[in-house]
């Protein structure tokens, strides 16, 4: 009886520490986005030959039909007094601005700003919801 106890707190304590949450046959997984420099430069949704104040891309985060992304929130809002980046998620998509938002610049000066607020911010994760 006694060795069933220990084992069963060793699993719940091995549970516990996953990152991972299930409900059912529903988990709630955080998930990294691995390199979003080169994953947005890659996705402009703008044209990168002209000026802008602002210049945007979409990065799409869930993997199959049967993950949904979770919440809508602004994971990045970075701001200083040459750069501003920011970004908000919905339906599985990530969509960033970058630039100065105030006069407008070249794609390669609104990359910098990119490269400046996502060093900032760190690390880069958002929630899905996925049927096991």
């Amino acid at each position: 009886m006694k060795l069933f106890i220990a084992l069963l707190a060793t699993l719940v304590a091995f549970s516990a520490n996953a990152a991972d949450r299930k409900l059912g046959n529903v988990i709630l997984v955080e998930r990294e986005i691995p390199t979003p420099y080169d994953l947005c430069v890659k996705n402009m949704i703008d044209k990168t030959d002209k000026q802008q104040s602002m210049f945007y891309c979409v990065i799409k985060y869930t993997k199959a039909a049967v993950e949904m992304p979770l919440g809508k929130n602004a994971p990045i809002n970075y701001k200083d007094d040459t750069c501003m980046v920011r970004a908000e998620v919905g339906n599985g998509n990530m969509m960033i601005g970058f630039g100065t938002n105030k006069e407008a610049i070249d794609f390669e000066t609104a990359r910098a700003c990119l490269q400046k607020g996502l060093t900032a911010h760190g690390r880069l994760t958002v929630n899905v919801m996925t049927v096991e």
